[in-house]
């Protein structure tokens, strides 16, 4: 689960069309209370449209854990009021050097704050 708060830009286009960026940044917390990823602090970069309620919108990830490496990704989503997509890990630095896999995710607003979550459900693996 990624806790977020949304920091960025929201233009209206025309009637009914919005044009969101900016960066979701929170924290991820994991089922098992451990372990991959859990309490790893997130920034997620975030551009898309929203036309008539639905949203569609791509962008990037970094997830750093305490020790401070990082683990990076890409996303994308579309729906409304919360959006469906899919992430895949890209790589990163430290003990997340060469991370790769697939992942689906849905997140979405806390009503009309700032604020949301995400719940993510996928896998991941590193070289051996």
């Amino acid at each position: 689960v990624f806790g977020w708060a949304f920091a960025g830009k929201v233009m209206e286009i025309e009637k009914d069309h919005l044009w969101i960026y900016g960066d979701y940044s929170g924290t991820v917390f994991n089922d098992a209370g451990g372990g991959f990823l859990h309490q790893t602090a997130w920034v997620c970069s975030g551009s898309g449209h929203n036309v008539k309620g639905v949203y569609k919108g791509a962008g990037d990830c970094v997830a750093t854990d305490a020790d401070g490496d990082k683990a990076l990704a890409v996303w994308k989503c579309e729906g409304g009021p919360r959006c469906d997509g899919d992430f895949q890990w890209t790589g990163g630095t430290g003990k997340f050097k060469g991370l790769r896999g697939n992942n689906i995710f849905n997140g979405g607003s806390v009503g009309t704050t700032n604020q949301g979550y995400s719940l993510f459900r996928g896998e991941w693996a590193l070289p051996e």
